[in-house]
């Protein structure tokens, strides 16, 4: 259960890319917890709000409070150019969050049995196939145990019993989760809620509750929305037609 103690917040956040609007005064709010999805349309934002939480970008307007004492992690899709002569171990070495311990072969056992993949310690990341790659980073973000995991579609390159491992470990995970993803079973298996972000508002709303009827209220939205729009589309021609008999006349 999550705490009433808010750790992630954006306040009227607009972002431009060059001449884009991304976000449009976005506000929501994450507490201790919580495990929420990032929903929305391709191209609409969501991996710029996780580059956003990480400090990546920053807001042309409007606030983002996060405390900075919390350790974020978020697992990427690509295996860095960098990373890719490294070995298992100096892989998983580099992003362990405490340096203070030397032997964390137990650790780099526990997560790769969550992403279920076999990985040799001197194995190097490059001979991996671009779908392990992408578990390893999984791995990676999970070594650190962070306050705050950001997943990016972590489901796409695991089979199913990877699959079952993650949501398993998710369930049991205490801290803040938030996850992009389009697989409805795997997000119905742990989330809190959903924030939907609107590629043609630019806004984000936040729902709290069971994933499928999160789902199913969004998209009664966006029927209504759709249905709005038309009305306003056909009384915008109605009223287009009526000023040309005016200045036809």
């Amino acid at each position: 259960m999550a705490s009433t103690e808010t750790i992630i917040r954006f306040d009227k956040v607009t972002f431009e890319f060059g001449l884009k609007t991304i976000l449009d005064e976005v506000s929501f709010s994450i507490r201790e917890g919580m495990k929420m999805t990032i929903m929305g349309q391709n191209g609409a934002g969501k991996s710029t709000m996780f580059k956003m939480m990480m400090g990546e970008f920053k807001p042309k307007y409007g606030t983002i409070s996060i405390d900075r004492k919390l350790h974020i992690a978020i697992s990427h899709q690509v295996m860095p150019s960098e990373d890719k002569g490294l070995t298992v171990q100096a892989f998983f070495r580099k992003y362990f969050a405490d340096d203070t311990i030397f032997n964390i072969d137990a650790r780099i056992a526990e997560v790769l049995e969550v992403v279920n993949l076999k990985a040799p310690l001197d194995k190097i990341i490059d001979a991996f196939s671009g779908g392990q790659q992408a578990r390893l980073l999984l791995a990676a973000a999970l070594i650190q145990k962070p306050d705050i995991l950001l997943l990016d579609e972590p489901t796409n390159n695991l089979d199913r019993a990877g699959i079952d491992h993650l949501t398993d470990f998710l369930r049991a995970y205490k801290k803040t989760c938030i996850v992009i993803s389009h697989d409805a079973e795997f997000l119905n298996a742990f989330t809190d809620g959903v924030l939907y972000l609107d590629i043609f508002t630019k806004k984000v709303e936040q729902y709290v509750g069971d994933y499928y009827d999160v789902v199913e209220r969004i998209k009664a939205q966006i029927d209504r929305e759709n249905m709005k729009n038309a009305q306003l589309a056909k009384v915008a021609q109605a009223n287009k037609e009526q000023a040309n008999v005016f200045a036809h006349k």
